[in-house]
């Protein structure tokens, strides 16, 4: 019963992490690159695209489910577009692109715990599929929808999630790496 207990509690707690990273990513995003906006809710630079991969990366389902949750949020209630049915795939389609790439690295690459042979190489492509996997998404559905394709929302969706997800990578990366205890011996040698 603790297990499961314990189990519940951490599970709440990164949901709640992709939740709380998100919002601050997408109003950081928003400050700093609402000019690059193509339309609503689609911009040629999107720096929470990195937040996707790396919340599904490192909480799995929890990372889906939170990345759903923000995404119904900001769908709803901050981007406000004209039909719910927008509103929902494109929350399913935020959040289950990200999940599936997660999905696929994990079988193709055999990631073990803490990522365990996620390469820099793999992870570019992993960062690329996922980039790619969002806006195909959430086209898809708004292709089944009404029949038609913006292919130039599609190219802007699909360039701003991987910028944003390179952007994202390059600066977790290099935190890691300021705080990596035998990065710091070396430098202090």
């Amino acid at each position: 019963m603790a297990d499961l207990k314990t189990s519940a509690i951490k599970h709440l707690r990164n949901v709640g992490i992709t939740i709380t990273v998100f919002l601050a990513v997408n109003w950081v995003n928003e400050a700093a690159f609402i000019w690059l906006e193509q339309s609503n809710g689609i911009n040629w630079v999107f720096l929470p695209a990195g937040i996707r991969l790396l919340s599904t990366l490192l909480f799995g389902f929890a990372g889906f489910v939170g990345l759903l949750l923000v995404g119904l949020y900001l769908n709803f209630h901050h981007f406000v577009f004209q039909d719910e049915v927008r509103a929902l795939s494109g929350a399913l389609a935020g959040a289950g692109g990200p999940y599936l790439a997660y999905l696929f690295a994990k079988h193709w690459f055999d990631l073990g715990p803490r990522l365990a042979n996620l390469t820099a190489q793999r992870l570019l492509f992993t960062g690329v599929l996922c980039g790619l996997m969002s806006p195909v998404s959430h086209h898809a559905f708004m292709w089944v929808q009404t029949g038609l394709v913006d292919w130039t929302a599609l190219l802007a969706m699909a360039t701003g999630d991987i910028v944003g997800i390179l952007v994202v990578l390059y600066i977790a990366k290099g935190l890691l790496t300021l705080t990596d205890p035998r990065d710091v011996d070396a430098h202090l040698r």
